[in-house]
């Protein structure tokens, strides 16, 4: 696993072999609610194919239904504990650097 783009406090996109993941803030002013989702194959077509911004329009989508209280998406496309540990341990030896 490593980490291959980020926006600071913000998202980070993660790449596992073929397999990518992005791991998303989304500030509710009171608290903030951090996900970890893997990509759907189209996702990763259109990062393939746009790069960045295709990560950062699906991050607008996401907090967007955050916003409205829809949550469905981010349920669905939630990673395992164990994704999320090595999504976690990417991002420290990236910090590390």
């Amino acid at each position: 696993m490593e980490l291959i783009e980020q926006e600071p406090h913000f998202w980070e996109l993660y790449q596992d072999d073929h397999q990518y993941y992005l791991g998303i803030a989304v500030d509710m002013s009171s608290v903030v609610s951090c996900w970890d989702i893997f990509l759907t194959p189209e996702q990763i077509h259109a990062y393939r194919l746009q790069g960045r911004e295709s990560i950062v329009a699906l991050a607008k989508t996401i907090v967007d239904a955050v916003y409205r209280g829809d949550f469905s998406y981010l349920h669905q496309h939630q990673v395992s504990s164990a994704q999320t540990q090595a999504m976690q341990t990417a991002f420290q030896q990236w910090r590390a650097g």
